[in-house]
C-alpha cells in the first residue's frame, strides 16, 4: 500500500509538502504542485479521505443544492461540477431542497442548520430558485459556507461568486435577431419571477423593441414557470389571440418547444407562419424538429468555474484568510440559429 512518505521519497519533497498539495493549499510552488502530483500518479497514490478530513477538519466534499435531479439544466451543471470537484480531490453530492420551504422562513431556516450540522459541506453550488434566495445565501454565509451561485440573481453579497452570462444582452441579441428577420409582432413568454433571469431576459427583449422603434405590447408578454405545459399553455394563449405574434422568444427552451406543440395542434407552420426563439441550449432544442433556435449557456464552465472558486476559498479559509473581494464571473454565450426560426411572410399570422 502506497504512502505519503512514498510520495513524498518518490517526488524528492518534504511530506509537508505533499500535505499541502493534497490539500488544495495555497502558495505551493507550480514545480512541487507538479512534481508531487506526478509521483501520485505514478505510484498510484490514493489518499485515505477520513484521514484527511482529520487533519484539516474539512469534510472535501461540496453540495450542488437544487430543487430538481432532473433536467438538462441541472444534469449539464453537475457535469461540469463533478469533473472540477474530482480533479481537485473533492467529492460532489447533490441535494434536493423543494422551493415550497423557500416560503416558510422558519422551515427554511431549520433545514439549512441541521444542513450544515450533519453535512458539514467545504462548499455549495446553488442553482435557481435557491441561488436568488436571499435567505439561504445569509444563513450559509454566516455560517462560513463558500457559496458559488449559478445564474443571474438580485443578491448584492462581496463574499462569494455569481456566475453567469450576461443574460439582458443575450436576449437583446436574441430579439434583435427575430427583428432582423422583419418580426414586429413579437411574443415573449416569462419565466418564474422570483429568478433573476426572468427579469434579465425580460429586460433584454424589451430593450431591443425600443431600440428597433417597436412599441411593446403588454398582451404580447404571458407568465410561465421554465416548463414544456406553461410553455404550451402561453403559446395557446398568444396563438388565439385576434392578431397573434409572428415571432415568439421563450426564456427558457422547455418553454420554446412548448410553443412548437401549440404551433402543431393550430396548424401553423414553424417557421413558415411562427418563428420561435428559447434559450439555454439545452439536449431538447437539437431533438425536437423543428430544431431550435436558442442562446447557448457554457452549463459545462458553470459547474467548472464554481467548484473552481470553491476550491480556492476553501484553501484561503483553512489558513485562515477570507477573500472579501467583489466575485462576478460572466461567461461567454453564444446565438445558435436552426430550423425554428425564419423571415417573416406574406401569409404568416398577424399579417
Amino acid at each position: 500500500m502506497v504512502r505519503m512518505i512514498d510520495v513524498a521519497t518518490h517526488a524528492g519533497v518534504s511530506l509537508k509538502t505533499v500535505s499541502r498539495v493534497l490539500n488544495n493549499e495555497p502558495h505551493v510552488q507550480a514545480k512541487l504542485r507538479e512534481k508531487v502530483m506526478t509521483s501520485v500518479k505514478e505510484l498510484g497514490y490514493i489518499p485515505s479521505a477520513s484521514a484527511r478530513s482529520l487533519r484539516s477538519r474539512r469534510t472535501y466534499t461540496f453540495h450542488l443544492i437544487s430543487r430538481v435531479i432532473e433536467g438538462n439544466f441541472v444534469n449539464t451543471v453537475q457535469s461540469g461540477a463533478l469533473r472540477a470537484s474530482q480533479a481537485h480531490g473533492y467529492n460532489l453530492l447533490v441535494t434536493l431542497l423543494d422551493a415550497e420551504i423557500l416560503k416558510d422562513s422558519e422551515a427554511l431556516n431549520n433545514w439549512c442548520q441541521n444542513f450544515i450540522s450533519t453535512k458539514r459541506p467545504d462548499g455549495l453550488i446553488l442553482v435557481p430558485p435557491h441561488s436568488d434566495s436571499p435567505e439561504i445565501n445569509e444563513i450559509f454565509s454566516r455560517a462560513g459556507i463558500p457559496i458559488s451561485r449559478i445564474g443571474p440573481n438580485m443578491i448584492e453579497d462581496k463574499n462569494n461568486v455569481n456566475i453567469t452570462i450576461d443574460d439582458t444582452d443575450a436576449a437583446h441579441k436574441a430579439t434583435e435577431h427575430l427583428l432582423s428577420l422583419g418580426h414586429r409582432r413579437i411574443g415573449f413568454i416569462r419565466g418564474i419571477e422570483d429568478h433573476g433571469a426572468t427579469h434579465a431576459r425580460y429586460k433584454g427583449y424589451s430593450s431591443a423593441l425600443s431600440a428597433a422603434g417597436v412599441e411593446i405590447d403588454k398582451d404580447l408578454v404571458k407568465p410561465g414557470l421554465f416548463s414544456f405545459e406553461s410553455g404550451m399553455n402561453a403559446g395557446l394563449e398568444l396563438l388565439n389571440m385576434s392578431s397573434p405574434p409572428t415571432a415568439i422568444f421563450a426564456a427558457n427552451d422547455d418553454m420554446a418547444a412548448g410553443v412548437i406543440v401549440a404551433a402543431y395542434r393550430n396548424g401553423i407552420k414553424v417557421p413558415g407562419d411562427l418563428s420561435v426563439m428559447g434559450f439555454d441550449d439545452s439536449e431538447l432544442a437539437e431533438r425536437i424538429w423543428p430544431s431550435l433556435s436558442t442562446i447557448r449557456q457554457p452549463l459545462v464552465k458553470y459547474g467548472e468555474r464554481a467548484v473552481e472558486y470553491l476550491v480556492n476559498k476553501a484553501g484561503k479559509n483553512s489558513k485562515g484568510h477570507n477573500d472579501k473581494s467583489t466575485q462576478t464571473d460572466i461567461l461567454d454565450y453564444e446565438m445558435i440559429l436552426r430550423a425554428s426560426t425564419g423571415p417573416l411572410s406574406l401569409g404568416a399570422l398577424g399579417n
